[in-house]
């Protein structure tokens, strides 16, 4: 059984909606992308909650629909569970738990019922999470905590039909010895030193959310790095001309892939143009 009593230890907050700023990093994943018929989509309520909601299909062999953020540059440690507080219409959903490179195929997920029209704040134990890759089950499978940087919502549970799933937060709760520290703020991911280290580790963020079917995320993580290595003054200026010129070329393209690659090429040469080590 999943506890819908919460420990009384100090959470931190990993999601919450109340800007409209902070839906932006967040996407829709659906069975469409293996030809299933399934619909879904996401906004802000007049409260400040997420609503994500759609119809449930089966036809073509489909019956999923999910909701995900992009990956953040967080850390959990010494974290006993997750809570939420949702408000459903009777059905069970997962929530999931991803992480870096490896883990683009699959998540680490737990799943939850809701009360239809009611608000339940649902507390989920680490340990009732499970690997998970294209529908099968890996329950021997490592969680590392300090893989996990991105989270989202799944419902697959084979009855078509309209759903609706308002979610006000997302909160990990520590475990009973970190109580005792100080509180911590999220432990930053290590940034990369020099133009050529920030180049292979946008890169190195990208691929992955391209690979998933995040284009837009990928092309977010390249913009900011070319951002930043322009305004650095540490690269050749044929290294800066190529990086403008993709930003130049991805701003008047409406598509998320081709911003994507128009980026990473721009990347790629000025990589190129940099001295050699």
């Amino acid at each position: 059984m999943i506890s819908v009593v919460s420990p009384s230890l100090r959470s931190q907050t990993i999601a919450s909606f109340e800007n409209p700023s902070d839906l932006r990093g967040w996407n829709v994943v659906n069975d469409s992308v293996m030809g299933g018929k399934s619909t879904s989509g996401f906004e802000q309520t007049p409260e400040g909650n997420l609503l994500f909601r759609g119809e449930l299909s089966l036809e073509n062999n489909g019956g999923f629909v999910s909701i995900r953020n992009q990956p953040n540059s967080f850390v959990l440690q010494d974290v006993e569970g997750l809570k939420l507080m949702v408000r459903g219409d009777g059905r069970t959903y997962y929530l999931d738990l991803r992480g870096r490179g490896r883990m683009t195929s699959g998540s680490f997920r737990a799943a939850f019922p809701t009360q239809e029209g009611r608000w339940t704040e649902i507390f989920l134990p680490i340990s009732k999470f499970v690997r998970q890759s294209f529908g099968r089950l890996y329950p021997n499978a490592p969680l590392n905590l300090s893989d996990l940087n991105s989270l989202g919502f799944t419902l697959s549970d084979k009855k078509p039909g309209p759903f609706q799933l308002e979610i006000k937060y997302v909160k990990a709760t520590p475990s009973a010895a970190s109580e005792n520290t100080a509180r911590r703020s999220p432990t930053p991911i290590p940034q990369p030193q020099g133009p050529r280290a920030l180049i292979e580790f946008a890169i190195s963020r990208g691929v992955p959310l391209f690979n998933e079917g995040l284009p837009n995320a990928c092309a977010a993580i390249y913009e900011i790095a070319c951002r930043s290595l322009i305004e650095s003054n540490a690269i050749p200026e044929p290294a800066r001309a190529s990086l403008m010129n993709a930003l130049e070329k991805s701003a008047v393209t409406n598509s998320d892939t081709g911003k994507a690659w128009i980026l990473r090429n721009g990347l790629d040469n000025a990589l190129r143009l940099l001295p050699q080590r």
